[in-house]
């Protein structure tokens, strides 16, 4: 068939060139003819060749081709040429619109263009993959791996074991399915809670776990101990068991009633008010209901007086079966614990899982075939003991053994005494825990109600063995799985770790399986430690509990010494364990303080052994500022203020003494008042005699001694001295010309060495020297 759609465009090229061509004759002179023939391209000429020939729609030279815009042949590519040109997705070459191609060259039906197409179950034309319809066009559904509006979760599979179930939740305690991955060690369902073989919290109900497990006379978790009132062993302490417990001051486990420890676990001198090495505490009173009882052991549970957090306490009499439980609580159905002693009239208590169709109902009596309630191994239960009436007298279906599965009935296979045949005798799909061993299903035993994880018989119907994880009550004492170790709580041989059995278990430091207290072991399976109150090894003392920080033997079982670095009580007043003598505690361990000789380090700039003044070092030990009157004289031809101060430091380099030094001489623009350091530490002479206690007392016109002792601490004749300063420290009018002349004619003020008054620094003018005069220097420490 002729493609229609590549005649019309060639029609439209032709006349497309026609009109241009009369366009352009119209814009000519008038007298010009135009003639247009428009005939087929000659065949000789050669398309390819890049230029526009008669024939050609196009021709681009070499980038000619199928799939660009100028095809092989010059032709234009078009939608419907067959080929898939610039601007295309799909050319199939004819003009059906409704196939993969449309007849705009753009693909057909797609998943995501908003339209439901066939195969499809919805198109939303979104690329949101947990809405309502999928980024695959398919309608959300549990179990396809996209977590959807009304999922909490969805892995793709039906594991109920993983963290997200087959119906899209997460996996959660108390869901009736084991998860691992959730840290779950068991989970039984409705039938997890206290006192069941699976706790509420999904995980093994064990000694020292703090709730009271199947085959557990006690259990406070974390309190257990063997000085406790509930052991490791999750058994009651007693008297001569050999373990110090609550009510006993010492536990010897032997009947000698003549030793340091009676039959009745009584240690002598109880009640005086001092706790020795046997007792645990000692109050010194015959109190029982406060927290130390009268036979100097810490209250407890189970010691026959009601305490602090107790309901009850009868002592001995305590029994999880009695009034009083083993916890100290008053007994109630629901507790976990059956009531049949003293005033009790329990046949059963689960605890949470009493209640209708368990095996302990919610009044803590028994599920019994005939009591109305469909119980745990019942088919049926008409609330009568009666047969004839479809349900007999052992509340199993009397129609069961007919062939016929019967209301009630799982299956039946006619009762032919074959258990392990997919179908029991009690017409019952085979399960573990309905009495009837199947091989077939792995099972190893089935005790039916008789099952459980403390019996031979666990609920999983496998024989019980030591190493499986549960305590097989009869005859282990604990079953750690493979946490058994003879280090562990729980022994290989499924026996609880205990002080003397020779291996050193937990909360033991040794066990050297011997009944003798003074070897390297004692019979707490305890180390000798300092504290013990016996001299040991390195030990320098040991005064047990009286070791102390501040006392004569250190809690380390050192005798205490100075610079150990403990305060000894009424002996040190402190101590800082170094040997540094100029912080705040000395080596002889005495608190510093000015005048005990050792310069406290950035307290004291000094310590002379004295708190006097006037030695160098004053009362405060702070050593004042240095003064002194230079021994060399001087024309005023100072070599100006730099030259003054260069030669106060030059005398004193002379003399030994360290420190920088300054001249008292003011210029027009410099005096001691805006350029000295001034001292917050007195002012002295070399010799030590203070002259000025600050800068204050220094300028207010008199001074406490003269400065007259030159750079080597020696006198000097009294004499003038070059100062140009007032009283006050500032600067007078005369000085030598900034102490740069030494002509007769130039005057400059001056003070004499001998005076305390104004005139040690500004004497009158009148009574000045003149320049050419040759005077000193006062120096002052900076």
């Amino acid at each position: 068939m002729e493609n229609t759609k590549y005649l019309e465009v060639r029609r439209a090229y032709a006349c497309t060139l026609a009109t241009a061509l009369h366009v352009l004759a119209t814009g000519c002179d008038g007298g010009v003819e135009v003639s247009i023939h428009i005939t087929n391209p000659a065949p000789d000429v050669p398309c390819g060749d890049g230029q526009l020939d008669p024939g050609e729609e196009c021709d681009d030279g070499p980038e000619n081709g199928n799939d660009a815009a100028c095809k092989l042949d010059c032709t234009l590519a078009v939608c419907g040429d067959g080929h898939v040109g610039p601007g295309e997705a799909c050319d199939d070459g004819n003009d059906v619109d409704d196939d993969e191609c449309s007849n705009t060259c753009a693909p057909g039906p797609i998943c995501g263009d908003g339209v439901a197409d066939p195969g499809e179950a919805c198109d939303d034309g979104n690329d949101v993959d947990d809405d309502a319809c999928s980024n695959a066009c398919g309608l959300p559904a549990c179990g396809d791996g996209i977590v959807q509006i009304g999922e909490a979760c969805d892995d793709g599979n039906s594991d109920d074991t993983d963290l997200c179930t087959a119906l899209c939740v997460p996996a959660s305690c108390g869901d009736d399915h084991l998860q691992p991955a959730a840290g779950e060690e068991c989970d039984d369902g409705a039938g997890n809670g206290a006192n069941a073989a699976c706790r509420a919290n999904c995980m093994l109900n064990i000694c020292g776990d703090g709730d009271i497990g199947p085959g557990e006379a006690c259990d406070n978790g974390p309190s257990n101990a063997d000085n406790a009132a509930c052991k490791l062993d999750c058994t009651l302490a007693v008297c001569g068991d050999g373990h110090l417990g609550p009510m006993e001051g010492c536990d010897d486990g032997n009947a000698v009633d003549l030793d340091a420890c009676s039959n009745a676990c009584v240690v002598p001198l109880c009640g005086d008010g001092v706790v020795q090495a046997s007792e645990a505490c000692d109050d010194g009173d015959a109190d029982n209901t406060d927290d130390c009882t009268d036979a100097c052991t810490l209250a407890a549970c189970g010691d026959g007086f009601v305490q602090a957090g107790e309901a009850c306490d009868d002592g001995p009499d305590n029994s999880d079966g009695g009034d009083c439980t083993l916890a100290c609580t008053v007994a109630t159905c629901g507790d976990g614990h059956v009531h049949d002693q003293g005033g009790g009239d329990e046949q059963c208590d689960e605890g949470l899982a009493n209640g209708p169709g368990h095996a302990c109902l919610a009044d803590c009596t028994l599920n019994v075939c005939g009591d109305g309630d469909l119980g745990p191994g019942e088919a049926c239960d008409d609330g009568n003991l009666a047969g004839g009436d479809g349900c007999g007298p052992l509340c199993t279906h009397e129609a069961c053994g007919n062939e016929v599965v019967d209301a009630g009935e799982q299956c039946d296979d006619g009762q032919d005494g074959d258990p392990d045949d997919g179908c029991t005798d009690a017409c019952m799909l085979p399960i573990c825990g309905d009495g009837f061993v199947q091989p077939s299903k792995g099972e190893q035993c089935d005790e039916g109600a008789g099952n459980s994880d403390g019996s031979d018989c666990t609920s999983q119907c496998k024989l019980a063995t030591c190493g499986d994880g549960l305590v097989q009550l009869a005859v282990e004492q604990c079953d750690d799985g493979a946490g058994n170790a003879n280090t562990h709580a729980c022994k290989l041989d499924c026996t609880l770790g205990y002080c003397g059995d020779g291996y050193v278990g937990p909360g033991e430091a040794c066990d050297d399986a011997d009944a003798i207290n003074d070897d390297t072991c004692s019979n707490t399976c305890k180390l000798p430690t300092c504290g013990d109150g016996l001299k040991q090894g390195a030990e320098g003392c040991d005064l047990g509990p009286l070791n102390d920080n501040s006392g004569e033997c250190t809690l380390a079982c050192t005798v205490a010494k100075c610079g150990d670095g403990l305060v000894r009580a009424g002996v040190e007043a402190c101590d800082d364990g170094n040997a540094n003598n100029n912080d705040a505690c000395l080596n002889t361990c005495q608190l510093a303080v000015c005048g005990d000789g050792a310069v406290r380090t950035g307290v004291e700039t000094c310590d002379d052994g004295n708190t006097l003044g006037g030695d160098g070092c004053n009362a405060f030990c702070f050593r004042p500022k240095r003064v002194f009157v230079t021994g060399s004289s001087y024309s005023a031809n100072l070599g100006g203020l730099s030259g003054a101060q260069a030669k106060c430091q030059a005398e004193a380099a002379d003399a030994g003494l360290t420190g920088t030094w300054d001249a008292w001489i003011s210029t027009n623009v410099s005096s001691p008042a805006t350029r000295f350091i001034k001292s917050t530490t007195h002012y002295a002479r070399i010799d030590g005699p203070e002259i000025a206690q600050s800068w204050e007392d220094l300028t207010d016109g008199t001074l406490d001694a003269p400065i007259n002792i030159s750079e080597g601490g020696l006198p000097v004749i009294p004499i003038g001295v070059w100062t140009g300063t007032a009283a006050n420290g500032s600067a007078l009018p005369e000085t030598c010309v900034n102490w740069t002349s030494s002509l007769s004619t130039n005057k400059g003020y001056d003070g004499r060495s001998d005076a305390v008054d104004f005139n040690w620094t500004a004497r009158s003018l009148a009574l000045g020297s003149t320049c050419q005069a040759y005077q000193r220097l006062y120096c002052f420490e900076q």
